[in-house]
């Protein structure tokens, strides 16, 4: 009776392994960035090892000057480890206070997905194989409101060695902060050079803008990209087709001729 009640409990006990390395193989179950909001949280939760810290995993497009807030910015994570035979990371951004802060749009939804309540961003199945002993992944983020102050991203990496269990595998922990633009050049578009109506919109909406702009982008509640719309310089006053869009709630993103970029968020109604 013994031996077949520890046959059952080291079968349960493989099968638990088993599950969870085919279950976060399609993403971090989220809240596991290493982050103060987090509560530290990360990668050693579900995988065996110590979390190794590392400088320069996490990378972006916004200037030395700041990020300008609503505009909208591309953050690529890297991991590198030798020998690696599946990568998968979960990241996140913060403020000061450590409340989660700027909003993620998937760019690849091949390889990355939302999760922690759409404050993070981590990988999916088709995302977790590495080039050589490298692999990379890019989104973008729409910066908060103006006066939210110095932004932490966090990320944690988990370089997997492929042996079906959660043992042997190596996290890295890493950390990247931007500052506040505290200044906004007249030629930027602002909250109040550009408006959309109608407001809430059904089968199209209308940009009205001060300054020229040269693109628009229509982003889901989910963050993926569901209409985009290349702008003439001659075309203030743009017009997007939404008919074919569930009711729901959307972001428009807008960009200027200059390469700023400012988004809000929209409601279509049917």
């Amino acid at each position: 009776m013994k031996k077949t009640l520890l046959f059952f409990a080291t079968a349960f006990g493989m099968l638990i392994l088993f599950t969870s390395e085919l279950e976060y193989s399609g993403g971090s179950p989220g809240a596991k960035t290493g982050s103060p909001g987090d509560n530290g949280a990360n990668c050693t939760s579900c995988h065996s090892g110590t979390p190794n810290t590392v400088d320069g995993w996490i990378e972006s497009d916004i200037p030395e000057t700041g990020y300008v807030p609503g505009e909208i910015y591309t953050i690529t994570v890297t991991g590198t480890h030798t020998g690696v035979n599946k990568f998968g990371f979960e990241a996140t951004a913060e403020d000061s206070e450590n409340n989660k802060t700027g909003t993620f749009s998937i760019t690849n939804s091949t390889e990355t997905k939302l999760t922690n309540g759409n404050h993070a961003v981590t990988h999916k199945s088709g995302g977790t194989t590495p080039s050589g002993n490298s692999k990379s992944w890019s989104f973008d983020w729409t910066a908060p409101e103006a006066g939210t102050g110095d932004v932490s991203f966090y990320a944690a990496f988990n370089a997997a060695n492929g042996n079906g269990s959660t043992s042997g595998d190596v996290i890295y922990l890493s950390n990247y902060m931007v500052t506040e633009d505290l200044g906004t050049g007249v030629d930027e578009i602002t909250a109040d050079s550009f408006s959309v109506y109608p407001v809430p919109f059904s089968n199209k909406i209308t940009i009205n803008s001060e300054n020229k702009i040269s693109e628009i982008t229509l982003y889901n509640s989910a963050g993926t990209i569901v209409k985009s719309l290349n702008v003439s310089n001659s075309n203030n006053k743009p017009e997007l087709n939404t008919s074919d869009l569930k009711a729901g709630v959307y972001i428009v993103s807008v960009k200027g001729t200059n390469g700023t970029r400012l988004s809000k968020q929209i409601i279509k109604t049917r």
